[in-house]
């Protein structure tokens, strides 16, 4: 097993934050060679507690298919956080190295610009159809692989955002009866150009912990997690007046080659959402 100066891979396993201040210490080249060593599932925990100037020299150490290792261990946010720590025509090989899906979602969140609710939005959140029954969208939740939240997302088949609804509300509905007749019209959403700063003190949040990010014509990109957010902007990552058009353009023309490229199918009814998502990857 590898070690390094005491760094037992037990240690790791326990105290990856303690593990990353250990690693901090020593040369990247040093750093990058063991996490090269660990597994993968050891090595993430760790990569994501290294501070950000430090956590880009050990992967710029890493060859491909290690990161490659790395990348199919971690969800899109941090997919597209540590790739856009590495040189644009590397990010681009790199993306193609990932499954399909993944590659889209990361390549909509890396297109918005740091600071946005676009740029630390969940892009794959349960959607569920408004002529599905209450049954069929159970099962969908039951399905649903993602982090779902206290708030339920309703889509047209051009994934407009049409309604919203309370887990609990939808629990409780009758089995036989459609999503539309449940649902209720979204009263608060995120734009998925506005900053993380601007959104702190929004009143959606009084509602939901969760709140839908939406583009032009309403179209649902993504889901603000609270929690996220206020991480974000604790970072200071988030800017008060982000520069909009730097990925407006960008941003829209990735949703649209979301939609065209299969995301749309997971709106029927029965299939759920993870499961579809995952097909199109065969």
């Amino acid at each position: 097993m590898p070690e390094v100066k005491g760094l037992s891979v037990a240690f790791v396993e326990v105290h990856p934050a303690e593990s990353a201040r250990v690693l901090e210490s020593l040369p990247p080249s040093d750093s990058a060679e063991f996490l090269a060593a660990v597994t993968s599932r050891l090595a993430a925990p760790v990569l994501r507690h290294l501070a950000p100037a430090f956590c880009a020299k050990v992967v710029e150490r890493l060859d491909d298919e290690a990161i490659v290792r790395l990348l199919e261990t971690m969800g899109f946010q941090e997919v597209s956080q540590l790739l856009q720590r590495v040189p644009v025509e590397r990010q681009t090989r790199l993306l193609g190295r990932l499954p399909v899906a993944t590659a889209i979602a990361v390549r909509l969140l890396i297109g918005y610009p740091k600071g946005t609710c676009g740029a630390a939005m969940d892009p794959s959140p349960l959607v569920l159809a408004p002529e599905a029954t209450v049954a069929e969208a159970l099962e969908q939740l039951r399905q649903f692989e993602g982090d779902l939240g206290d708030c339920l997302f309703v889509c047209d088949s051009q994934r407009r955002l049409v309604g919203v609804m309370a887990l609990g509300e939808l629990v409780r509905a009758a089995p036989r009866v459609t999503v539309a007749s449940v649902m209720s019209t979204p009263q608060h959403g995120l734009s998925a150009l506005a900053s993380v700063a601007s959104t702190t003190q929004h009143p959606g949040w009084n509602h939901f912990h969760v709140l839908p990010v939406v583009e032009r014509e309403n179209r649902l990109v993504g889901a603000a997690h609270r929690h996220t957010l206020l991480s974000r902007h604790s970072e200071g990552s988030a800017q008060a007046h982000p520069p909009l058009t730097a990925g407006a353009a960008g941003a829209y023309w990735q949703t649209i080659a979301v939609l065209t490229e299969g995301v749309i199918r997971a709106l029927p009814p029965v299939t759920p959402v993870g499961r579809a998502r995952r097909d199109d990857e065969h």
